[in-house]
């Protein structure tokens, strides 16, 4: 009995350790947030006990074994612990969506539908180049739209989300997946990929102006002034926003977001219609869905000799500034949809004859110069 007793209390204690270790890591080395965090401790916690049900001599060599495991585990979370200090960042909210697509797909048998679109438009190779580098998506505080497949939704209603800062988040409240419509152009040497994301409208804002707008109309009703509220300027239906990757002759990857009707590589004016290094990350801006990379900047260090500037004035030369990644889970404390889990339609086989524009100056994708020049400043 005591034997039996003990079998059961080491593996309450692998499993309560495994799954804080992973938990630790996952949380507070990776930087993931929900629910990545929660499938981490079901991993940590599940993995010690299955090695307590593996075979072996006796309940005590497995009852060893499972602590041995459980050691390991924690020494691996110092380990990273100790990177995440001392080394290069991880970008592991994009790992760990990653991780957590596939996991879902092992128990998912429709899951790879989606890829099996992409190969037929595509062929495997190219499919698996458009999958690969698909972008992962981080919201502006406050954005609860996803983006969504038009044919589905074009509500609001049925395109939102929760705006919690760590969900990591793939389909919205009504169920809608969120989604990525792709196109692959070659030319000159050169490949462009281009992933158009639609939401079912846009709304201009800036310092919280659509909140001082409602409140205003809303006292003007509440005093007998006005009957209705009347559309919030620079609002429409229908908006569609784009991220494009250019893949140059020597293999390296730049992209570039759609913004107000024109392309930027970082939210500075010095990157309108410019390319950016690819980090993988595209941010959705509130209210209107304009993306950039999110980017920091740091002026480099002056040349030995030279004294430093007293004030560093509007208009440094280029050479001085450069742009570093700032990533979620590091950088940005803000909801993501990782591309591992976007759902991607190629818009080369969609029939696009069902579609009808609500607000007639907002163009479809195909209805785009970019769309057609992949270098084209229009957007």
């Amino acid at each position: 009995m005591l034997p039996r007793t003990q079998r059961v209390a080491t593996a309450l204690w692998a499993g309560i350790a495994g799954g804080a270790a992973a938990g630790f890591v996952a949380r507070d080395v990776v930087g993931l947030g929900q629910p990545l965090v929660a499938l981490a401790w079901l991993v940590g916690a599940g993995l010690p006990l299955l090695g307590l049900a593996g075979r072996g001599t006796s309940g005590d060599e497995r009852g060893q074994a499972a602590v041995e495991f459980v050691a390991l585990v924690l020494l691996a979370a110092l380990a990273l612990g100790a990177l995440a200090a001392f080394g290069p960042r991880f970008d592991g909210r994009s790992f760990g969506g990653f991780l957590a697509f596939h996991v879902a797909c092992a128990v998912k048998p429709d899951c790879h539908r989606g890829e099996d679109l992409l190969a037929r438009a595509y062929g495997r190779r190219d499919a698996g180049l458009v999958r690969e580098l698909a972008p992962n998506l981080v919201y502006e505080p406050g954005e609860r739209q996803l983006p969504v497949d038009w044919r589905d939704c074009r509500r609001v209603a049925c395109a939102e989300a929760p705006d919690e800062r760590e969900l990591d988040v793939h389909v919205s409240d009504a169920g809608e997946r969120a989604t990525a419509f792709t196109r692959l152009v070659r030319r000159g040497g050169r490949t462009y990929l281009q992933y158009w994301l639609y939401y079912p409208d846009s709304k201009s804002v800036w310092a919280s102006s659509d909140w001082f707008w409602e409140r205003a109309w809303e006292a003007a009703r509440r005093h007998g002034l006005a009957s209705s509220t009347p559309e919030y300027p620079g609002a429409h239906r229908d908006d569609w926003e784009a991220y494009a990757v250019r893949i140059d002759h020597d293999g390296r990857a730049w992209v570039r977001a759609s913004s107000h009707g024109h392309w930027t590589g970082c939210k500075e004016s010095a990157c309108r219609n410019r390319w950016a290094a690819r980090t993988g990350w595209t941010r959705v801006s509130r209210g209107s869905h304009a993306g950039h990379i999110p980017l920091r900047t740091e002026l480099r260090p002056l040349p030995p000799g030279r004294p430093p500037p007293l004030v560093v004035a509007p208009g440094v030369p280029g050479s001085r500034v450069r742009r570093l990644p700032q990533l979620p889970g590091h950088d940005l404390d803000e909801r993501t949809t990782t591309g591992e889990g976007l759902r991607l339609v190629p818009l080369e086989t969609l029939d696009a004859a069902p579609y009808r524009p609500r607000d007639e100056g907002i163009r479809p994708p195909w209805q785009k110069e970019a769309y057609w020049d992949p270098e084209s400043d229009e957007s």
